[in-house]
């Protein structure tokens, strides 16, 4: 049976397709109109029980959230294809970093977008906090020296290239292209 990715461009369910290529695995890419708010449909909310992408049916399982999707991919798929640790401590650091790449780099980063930068994902000037924006930098600048500090003397945060790479990463990419300054 085909995994199928629900999801649209520009949303977290690219880190989703991202990673199903690397992994190399046969996917139906169903692309949602959210204008349409077909998110919300029946079908969609049987899957998704909150109404976003991405979501992912792989047989019979049915996962939503981004972070949860790349921790079910790395632990069903990853080890075979060299691209998630198969146990011991290096499983563990996957772990972590996946959830620490969804929950603390994706949040502290967005947040200042929102307050802190001319974007077109910013509040309104007038909604935007001056206290919120420095804090969420001063986060956001605590994330990228952990991330540089684990970058030492290796390419990849897990010393080869993995589903990793792709939580920490996806973030990053789509922080630059909405004009985050990351130096």
């Amino acid at each position: 049976m085909t995994i199928k990715l629900y999801s649209w461009p520009m949303s977290s369910g690219t880190r989703i397709a991202w990673a199903l290529e690397e992994l190399a695995l046969p996917y139906e890419y169903v692309q949602l109109d959210g204008k349409k708010q077909e998110q919300r449909s029946a079908a969609m909310l049987a899957v998704n029980p909150h109404g976003k992408v991405p979501a992912l049916v792989d047989g019979e399982l049915k996962l939503f959230e981004s972070g949860a999707i790349l921790l079910y991919l790395g632990s069903r798929y990853g080890a075979a294809k060299g691209l998630w640790p198969s146990g011991g401590q290096a499983n563990a650091d996957a772990v972590c970093w996946t959830v620490w790449a969804m929950t603390e780099l994706g949040s502290y980063m967005m947040q200042f977008l929102y307050h802190g930068l001319d974007t077109p994902v910013s509040y309104k000037p007038e909604d935007r906090s001056q206290a919120a924006a420095a804090y969420n930098r001063a986060q956001l600048d605590r994330l990228l020296d952990a991330i540089e500090a684990r970058l030492e003397g290796r390419d990849d945060l897990m010393g080869a290239f993995s589903l990793v790479d792709v939580a920490v990463a996806s973030w990053l990419l789509l922080g630059t292209k909405l004009g985050l300054p990351l130096a």
